[in-house]
């Protein structure tokens, strides 16, 4: 596949990022360490819209219009899109929030905390909420798979759990991640997915691994690698058509695999060498944007959009 290189843009300040796609893919979103929600409309946008939401934010999610921020006041906080007003606090936690995710509707937002807590929020009426207890350490990611039935958690603890979102009870439990005592100390942010459409397949990286476990029997059925992963797998995206999947690594490589053929069809590395930490898909599938811990921007590869 033909790559081109364009040089690194400033994003956000060095620190934690993230990133998102609107839902027609006209814009993208990134979150940083400064405490700024950037609206980027390509990555020439060389004043993209800025709005402050807070000292830090650690993750942002974007649907129907509603701006989600996990914020470093330890709330979830709701801006209108693109406007950027204020819309809200969703929910509260007693310390960070580390990661907001929208349910495929719009309709659910589920956070993962610090606190050792992940709460479901109705967007509509946030006094509707569903709270999952059971982790022993802090949550890195949670996942809400296409039918709305169950959710995926990992955690500093070491497990990676999947949740009856009903009966907010646990269903499944796999203690395959390396155990840490905070965010801050862990090996990978773990930032699992749910195959789209079918929710068949829930992708979890684990080391220099992604592997990947059946919603029907909770098996593990398949694992992909590749020769380039030298370091540890942070994040994984699947494409909108569920058919391919994207990883960013520690390290600064980016990985796609076709994954019925378990084929790695796109090798890509960061020039630098900074971790990747944020990734997401054009709603398209044509391209991805991802960012990482120096939060520079820049653009590269085959029908790519990177935010580095």
């Amino acid at each position: 596949m033909p790559c081109e290189r364009k040089p690194m843009r400033y994003g956000h300040s060095e620190g934690h990022t993230d990133v998102c796609f609107d839902d027609e893919g006209k814009c993208i979103v990134t979150c940083g360490s400064d405490g700024d929600v950037r609206i980027w409309e390509s990555l020439d946008d060389d004043d993209p819209k800025s709005i402050n939401v807070g000292e830090k934010v650690y993750s942002v999610a974007l649907k129907n219009g509603k701006l989600v921020t996990a914020v470093s006041n330890n709330t979830v906080q709701i801006h209108t899109f693109p406007e950027g007003d204020p819309d809200g606090i969703l929910t509260r936690f007693t310390t960070n929030a580390n990661h907001v995710t929208f349910n495929s509707s719009g309709s659910r937002v589920a956070a993962g905390s610090s606190d050792f807590i992940v709460k479901i929020v109705e967007v509509v009426d946030s006094s509707q909420q569903k709270t999952l207890r059971g982790h022993d350490a802090p949550v890195l990611s949670v996942a809400l798979d296409p039918s709305d039935e169950f959710l995926a958690s990992s955690s500093c603890d070491g497990s990676v759990t999947v949740w009856s979102i009903e009966s907010q009870t646990q269903v499944a439990q796999w203690k395959i991640l390396q155990k840490s005592s905070d965010v801050s100390n862990a090996k990978s942010l773990c930032r699992l997915a749910w195959q789209p459409r079918s929710g068949k397949l829930l992708a979890i990286p684990v080391d220099l691994t992604i592997q990947l476990y059946d919603r029907n029997t909770w098996t593990h059925v398949s694992t992909l690698s590749g020769d380039l992963i030298s370091q540890v797998v942070n994040v994984v995206v699947w494409s909108p058509c569920g058919k391919f999947l994207a990883a960013g690594t520690i390290g600064g490589n980016l990985l796609i695999w076709d994954v019925e053929a378990k084929l790695c069809i796109e090798r890509q590395k960061h020039e630098k060498g900074f971790t990747v930490c944020g990734m997401a898909w054009h709603p398209s599938g044509g391209r991805i944007a991802y960012t990482d811990t120096e939060g520079c921007l820049g653009k590269s590869g085959f029908e790519f959009f990177m935010l580095l």
